[in-house]
């Protein structure tokens, strides 16, 4: 006799809010998808916040939802897999941040064992003497330290961290740093670099650089450049990021007066501020980050940082290093740099980015910066090309037709690009036209 995985449906969930203007709408929404869910509200401390659900669900397992999440109904018919379910495991669904395209375990859903929650020691109840920043799954659990977390691939919920100035930001502060931080306490101030792998430093670029076409974006903005260099300076008192009474001072007495004026609004909160300064100051700690801290990010258009949030790939952040290489090969918000745009592209080309193999090839197709390689060009073309590109038919077209004989078999693999382009969604130049 088998039994059916356990899903989501079967379990209670949680809604956690704290000081949000927002969470009554936010809890109408989960409550209409999710008739009988329920809350908990402003409970201070993050560990006894979890706890305080753990008893609110009643249950041996439960799932929380974030004050700023908003959850999409199929995920009741979400199953978690039987080898996952014991007491040792925390599973999460990724939720897409809708300001910066990242998708991971910020903001995510997030299934409990109740035994696991009443366990922790984490944030505010650490442990003298240790450093507890999130939850420490693995780490943090004084009757289970070898606990686990596994992330499920599909994401189930859209996270809306800017919906005031403020929130958005506390929360680019608080990831900004988060993230910045090594594995161990025993690290801090051994160099920036040595411990932030590529997929951490896209991340930070992408927190850093994307949301200037979102309402309060450029707060989050602001926030993640602040936290990414708090997370550098000695003496500070990193446990900070997670007490809220600090983030309302530094707010109300440092931040809102800094840059008073009225050009900025914020529509839920009314709170108004100085567009000209607050953007210097972003440009400002930009500088800081890449001349301090090796971090290049970069000074979007509101258009290209639509573009990029609008990634459908679940790591967004990953397409960060893309647009990275092309504003170095244009010189578009950083100085021209064809050397760093080809590393930007030789990590999206790791990352397996059919538009990195594409600008590659791009670079040595027209020698833009480098020697002129056609083999190489050729060969990064028809990556992308396998990867389902769509420039990269055409350009490659465009490179046989440059430099191979004229056969009639060559003229039929031209026209076959030429309609692969068409039918991805990019109509070719017309013949002697330069393809883009």
């Amino acid at each position: 006799m088998t039994t059916r995985p356990m899903r989501v449906s079967d379990l209670p969930i949680v809604y956690l809010s704290y000081d949000e203007p927002w969470a009554e709408e936010f809890f109408a929404d989960l409550a209409a998808k999710f008739p009988g869910a329920k809350r908990v509200h402003g409970v201070k401390g993050l560990d006894a916040c979890h706890k305080a659900a753990a008893e609110e669900a009643g249950t041996e397992w439960f799932i929380t939802v974030d004050a700023d999440t908003l959850v999409a109904p199929a995920f009741a018919d979400a199953e978690i897999p039987e080898f996952f379910v014991n007491q040792r495991t925390r599973i999460d669904w990724p939720s897409r941040n809708v300001v910066n395209g990242l998708a991971y375990g910020n903001g995510s859903l997030k299934c409990w064992p109740r035994a696991m929650v009443l366990s922790m020691q984490t944030h505010e109840a650490a442990p003298a003497g240790t450093r507890s920043l999130d939850h420490d799954v693995g780490r943090g659990l004084a009757s289970n330290p070898t606990s686990f977390g596994i992330q499920l691939p599909q994401a189930y919920s859209t996270t809306h961290p800017a919906e005031t100035a403020y929130h958005a930001f506390r929360c680019g502060y608080r990831e900004g740093l988060r993230v910045s931080l090594p594995p161990s306490p025993a690290d801090l101030g051994r160099g920036f670099a040595t411990h932030l792998h590529d997929r951490r430093r896209a991340r930070l670029q992408a927190w850093c650089s994307i949301g200037t076409h979102a309402t309060n974006g450029i707060w989050m903005i602001y926030g993640a450049r602040m936290g990414v260099l708090a997370s550098q300076l000695g003496g500070l008192d990193l446990d900070r990021i997670n007490d809220f009474a600090w983030f309302n001072d530094l707010w109300d007495n440092l931040i809102s007066q800094r840059f008073a004026g009225q050009s900025g609004h914020c529509p839920r909160s009314g709170f108004t501020w100085d567009t000209d300064h607050l953007e210097a100051e972003v440009r400002a700690l930009g500088k800081r980050l890449a001349l301090e801290l090796d971090l290049e990010v970069l000074h979007l258009s509101s258009e290209h940082s639509a573009m990029l949030a609008s990634s459908e790939r679940p790591e967004g952040a990953a397409h960060s290093i893309d647009l990275m290489g092309n504003a170095y090969q244009s010189g578009q918000g950083v100085d021209k740099d064809p050397e760093r745009a080809l590393a930007c592209f030789e990590i999206g080309k790791i990352l397996n980015l059919s538009n990195s193999f594409n600008n590659f090839a791009r670079m040595f197709h027209k020698g833009r910066g480098v020697p002129q390689d056609i083999e190489r060009a050729r060969e990064n073309y028809e990556m992308a090309v396998a990867l389902e590109n769509k420039y990269a038919p055409s350009h490659l077209a465009r490179l046989i037709g440059e430099f191979d004989d004229r056969t009639p078999e060559v003229a039929a693999r031209i026209r076959m690009l030429d309609k692969l382009s068409a039918e991805r969604g990019f109509v070719a130049p017309s013949p002697g036209t330069p393809a883009e």
